[in-house]
């Protein structure tokens, strides 16, 4: 019995290695975003037409494409590109949507403006997609704008080795709205660490030998 707990407590310490964890976070300033972090480098953002004119209030917090959405049945697309400083596997991600007014301003509390987005993320000749939906927030008492913050998990977890560049596009939609423009307020990205080879052969030759005091047990 001790030596099946002693198993056990070495598989939990194993997987602790790999548990999920913050691989990126940034927060938007127009277009501007974090370089990197502990496990992405080189990070860049593109978007075929960036709405810095909407620089009023909450617009100046926030990556705005200059594209209405009203009626609008493709809504925009904006691209993300990283580096991957060591070998990773993506998993999930949360993006912050916040709807705002031709002059950068907050919509009025009795607003109601849903909308969707699908994210793409791709290395190579890998892809992985992840779907979304949104709504505005209402606003705090003090008048101050809160974005929706929704976390998806993507379909299949997406690994991206050390050296390698890959992209998170997402494509956002909110063609029931009235004249309105849609910005995101954050992104995250998480996963795990890919473990080296050094690292998961001592880990099976600790787990070898536990086993083997137990059959002499």
């Amino acid at each position: 019995m001790r030596a099946f707990l002693s198993i056990s407590a070495f598989l939990l310490c194993i997987s602790g290695v790999q548990a999920a964890t913050t691989l990126y976070e940034t927060q938007f300033s127009q277009t501007a975003i974090n370089a990197g972090s502990d496990f992405l480098d080189g990070a860049s953002v593109t978007l075929a037409n960036p709405s810095t004119s909407l620089s009023a209030n909450l617009a100046a917090h926030l990556l705005v494409p200059n594209v209405q959405m009203s009626n609008n049945n493709i809504g925009w697309t904006v691209t993300f590109s990283f580096t991957a400083s060591q070998d990773i596997t993506i998993s999930s991600l949360d993006l912050g949507f916040q709807f705002v007014t031709g002059t950068g301003t907050r919509h009025g509390n009795t607003d109601s403006k849903t909308g969707t987005a699908t994210v793409t993320l791709a290395s190579g000749d890998s892809s992985a997609t992840a779907d979304l939906s949104f709504e505005r927030v209402q606003a705090d008492k003090d008048g101050t704008p809160t974005p929706d913050v929704q976390q998806a998990s993507f379909n299949t977890p997406l690994t991206v080795k050390a050296g390698e560049t890959f992209t998170l596009t997402v494509n956002a939609k909110a063609p029931g709205t009235g004249g309105t423009f849609l910005g995101l307020s954050q992104l995250g990205i998480y996963g795990e660490m890919v473990p080296e080879p050094a690292t998961a052969s001592l880990g099976l030759l600790g787990l070898a030998a536990l086993l083997m005091r137990r059959r002499r047990t």
